[in-house]
């Protein structure tokens, strides 16, 4: 088995890893520098996120939109440097041009996810870091000077190790940075999915399926309001999906017993919705009850909102009664869904869980207990919400421990 020794090894090729490679390369000029990478070429995640446009950053990134316990002292600190204008600068230096929508969305400015790999792997290439693709890594240990990680067919030892393997990352049939939580004693939450759809409860979705609707959503546990968002809802074959949805997915997907209200009219109170159904009574007097929600809602929507207030869409509006026509309409401001936890990560953005936050340097990023190695990106318990927060956190946290290394 080959053996051959580096300054810093990177494990885990995607927006944190390479990232810190290319900080710690620049800082460390004529040092050896390696990524290790599982899969058959470094960034294949970035080419997919933003819908292949790469949203790589948000303006507005702070505190608030982060999770993981610690997680709000943790951000204080690292973007106190690392914020998103700083990341932007960074990638405006090594040839990245960028733009930001009218929500704080930052993409490049080709719109193509391949420019922000092409200019990471050009800069990497230009500082002589070796990027080692299909790496299988069998054990990480300890050793004097350093770390050695053993591969299936070198031993490498490195004096600086960083684990940038990301959430649920498989390395050696382990997940999300398992070798090093189980080798290595660090503390770690369990990996959940997030930014996901929620799976849902009954039968009616089958025909919501591919239906859109403007909605303000709220997840409810045990009787509380535990967050709300408003967006797009889009109803899929049994679950939830649309970006207000996918950042309720973090707990719905850790807590039995909830529910997603959606609010089909926010901008109406419960009074506003009676009186505009009544309205519609009216004006559709010698039509049957489906016909009310003709330019309101999608056809679907009307008729599933009718059968859940346990009425029948061919009741003629004339036969409806005052109480009937409440019941509706409280439905359409407090439609109640039944969440089911997911534990696949099949149609998960982001994994919430990994290393504890407590286990290292919010100033570095290195683990308190062992010296030269640290731990960044989505192998740590923080999760951000959709909309480009988590790659803010990747290419940040990656900055920060590159230089520190």
């Amino acid at each position: 088995m080959k053996r051959r020794s580096v300054y810093a090894a990177v494990i885990g090729g995607g927006a944190a890893g390479m990232m810190c490679a290319l900080r710690a390369a620049e800082n460390n000029i004529g040092q050896r520098i390696v990524i290790l990478e599982k899969a058959d070429r470094v960034g294949k995640k970035l080419l997919v996120t933003g819908n292949g446009r790469c949203n790589l950053s948000h303006l507005g990134a702070g505190a608030d939109s982060y999770h993981g316990e610690g997680s709000k002292e943790l951000i204080n600190i690292l973007f106190s440097k690392y914020n998103p204008d700083a990341v932007l600068h960074c990638f405006n230096r090594i040839g990245l041009l960028t733009t930001a929508d009218s929500e704080g969305r930052v993409y490049p400015r080709s719109n193509l996810a391949a420019s922000v790999l092409d200019v990471l792997r050009m800069r990497l290439k230009d500082h002589d870091v070796d990027t080692v693709c299909g790496a299988d890594i069998r054990e990480i240990r300890k050793v004097r000077g350093g770390f050695e990680v053993i591969a299936q067919d070198e031993i490498i030892t490195a004096e600086k190790l960083i684990v940038a393997v990301g959430g649920k990352a498989d390395y050696a049939g382990r997940e999300s940075g398992a070798s090093v939580i189980n080798d290595f004693g660090l503390a770690a939450v369990k990996p959940t999915p997030s930014l996901s759809p929620v799976k849902v409860e009954g039968d009616l979705l089958r025909s919501l399926k591919g239906i859109r609707a403007s909605a303000s959503v709220s997840l409810i546990h045990n009787g509380e309001v535990v967050k709300s968002e408003r967006g797009e809802v889009q109803f899929t074959d049994g679950a939830l999906s649309g970006i207000c949805i996918f950042n309720l997915s973090r707990y719905a997907n850790r807590h039995s017993g909830c529910e997603i209200a959606i609010s089909l009219l926010p901008e109406m109170s419960d009074d506003e919705v009676f009186d505009e159904l009544s309205r519609r009574i009216k004006l559709n007097r010698g039509g049957i009850l489906s016909d009310i929600f003709v330019g309101l809602f999608h056809k679907n929507i009307g008729l599933a909102l009718i059968k859940t207030a346990g009425l029948k869409p061919s009741a003629s509006c004339s036969d409806i009664s005052t109480e009937e026509l409440k019941t509706l309409s409280k439905h359409i401001n407090n439609w109640r869904f039944k969440t089911v936890p997911r534990h696949d990560f099949k149609n998960a953005q982001v994994t919430a869980g990994g290393v504890r936050l407590s286990e290292i340097n919010h100033h570095t990023f290195e683990t308190k207990r062992h010296k030269g190695l640290y731990i960044i990106g989505e192998a740590l318990d923080i999760d951000g919400d959709c909309g480009g927060y988590n790659l803010q956190f990747a290419f940040a946290s990656g900055m920060c421990a590159g230089d520190h290394v």
